[in-house]
């Protein structure tokens, strides 16, 4: 190949990457930083201009296909932005030079994590679905566990906690000696107690209490989004019949353009190479900006319609019948990858009859359910909550109970497992619950 050629080709790819880095940012970002983002380049670039709001009767319900969000699609998993909890673990997971199924595993285990960073599901459980043996179990986990932040990979608060003290190098201390022995009695602040049980001083065990309080009760904290009381919705789901339609509702994203006013100038100025150069640059920047918030609205909306058509049950009868449903479903029957998915569902919303919901709550695991095949841990805690609320508040169904009428409905779950959901959903065991 010559010199020109192979600079041809350099160009090329250079501005493929650029081209791609724009649209992972607009892709990531939520509306109203998006709009932030098209702000700061209308501010830097004279050639783009902002047009006005559509007219009430001008429905903007799609966008000219494009397949710009298939093509390099693999270059998304480089691109270093993360603002979310799950990006920047699974960032720390692929620069950590694992094991290829180990890695897979840790990216795995990592989708299960809550906003906190705590397992919405134990990792045995997850296991056990993926058919991974205990040796893959243990490294994935362990490689989670050792991520930034401190304490994130832990199925409970408690856990967190010993997970932070040995980050600290203080895995033989008292304050893990009283995690690992005594958490009811530091719970309810009984060091008395904890320090005759330890052997130690209760002024020793009120210290190094005061040390775990001192620790991260939610690691994942620093990377959750603050979102507006009142949330805008970026797709709409309407119900006709048993049909649905997803409709983007455009809230807040910017309908940029090319300025008509730099187009003439650039005309005018044909005889003087310089200024052509600076408008041509504006206008190229231009139209990577704008390709890349079609492209992204053009994938929101691609991926809104996936999942409503695999959970298609939960629009039309309600939570209890959300599906399990997993990120490479989607991108398998859209042609697109994993990440992109990701980024496409991370802090947007859907709207619907049943209410107002994160794209990213449609993805859940199955949960094996005796005879029947798989049901949901979200679909659980929906029947579980509508067991509790028609219950005789002078008799409030037990653990055990709820047990056994789950059962009678075909879900076979675990006692432990109930009471962690009940946990999970902020309700009180029965004890409590009585009137």
């Amino acid at each position: 190949m010559s010199n020109a050629g192979m600079q041809h080709g350099m160009k090329q790819s250079m501005v493929a990457s650029a081209g791609m880095q724009q649209f992972m940012r607009a892709l990531q970002a939520t509306n109203m930083e998006l709009r932030t983002l098209a702000t700061q380049a209308m501010a830097a670039n004279p050639a783009l201009e902002e047009l006005p709001p559509p007219d009430e009767d001008e429905r903007e319900l799609s966008i000219p296909d494009t397949d710009s969000a298939r093509r390099h699609d693999y270059l998304l998993d480089t691109l270093t932005e993360s603002p979310s909890l799950r990006a920047h673990l699974e960032e720390q997971i692929l620069r950590s030079a694992l094991p290829a199924k180990v890695e897979q595993a840790a990216l795995e285990l990592v989708q299960h994590l809550d906003a906190r960073g705590y397992f919405s599901e134990a990792p045995g459980d997850i296991a056990r679905e993926k058919g991974w043996n205990r040796n893959q179990l243990s490294r994935a986990l362990q490689a989670v566990q050792d991520l930034d932040p401190a304490g994130v990979g832990a199925s409970d608060l408690r856990e967190s906690l010993m997970l932070q003290l040995r980050r600290e190098g203080e895995a033989n201390s008292l304050a893990m000696q009283l995690l690992q022995n005594h958490w009811q009695q530091l719970v309810q602040h009984r060091y008395a107690e904890a320090a005759r049980e330890q052997g130690e001083s209760e002024l020793a065990v009120t210290g190094a209490a005061h040390r775990i309080a001192r620790l991260n009760p939610d690691p994942g904290a620093a990377f959750t989004r603050e979102v507006n009381s009142v949330i805008e919705p970026d797709v709409v789901v309407l119900s006709k019949g048993n049909e649905l339609e997803v409709v983007l509702t455009n809230t807040n994203v910017p309908r940029l353009a090319l300025s008509a006013e730099y187009r003439e100038m650039m005309a005018e100025q044909a005889d003087k190479p310089e200024v052509r150069r600076y408008l041509s640059r504006c206008f190229s920047e231009g139209r990577k900006l704008i390709k890349a918030i079609a492209d992204r609205q053009t994938t929101i909306l691609q991926v809104a319609e996936q999942i409503v058509q695999r959970q298609k049950a939960f629009f039309l009868k309600g939570p209890a019948a959300l599906a399990p449903l997993r990120m490479e479903q989607v991108a398998e029957a859209a042609g697109l990858h994993v990440s992109t998915i990701s980024r496409a569902v991370n802090g947007k919303f859907l709207k619907c009859s049943w209410g107002t919901f994160e794209l990213r709550h449609f993805f859940t695991s199955a949960l094996h359910a005796g005879k029947r095949t798989t049901v949901s841990p979200e679909a659980v805690q929906a029947r579980i909550r509508e067991l509790i609320a028609s219950e005789n508040p002078r008799k409030p169904l037990s653990d055990a109970r709820l047990e056994q009428m789950l059962a009678e409905d075909g879900i076979c779950v675990a006692r432990r497992t109930i009471a962690k959901y009940r946990d999970i959903l902020r309700i009180l065991p029965a004890s409590m619950r009585k009137a």
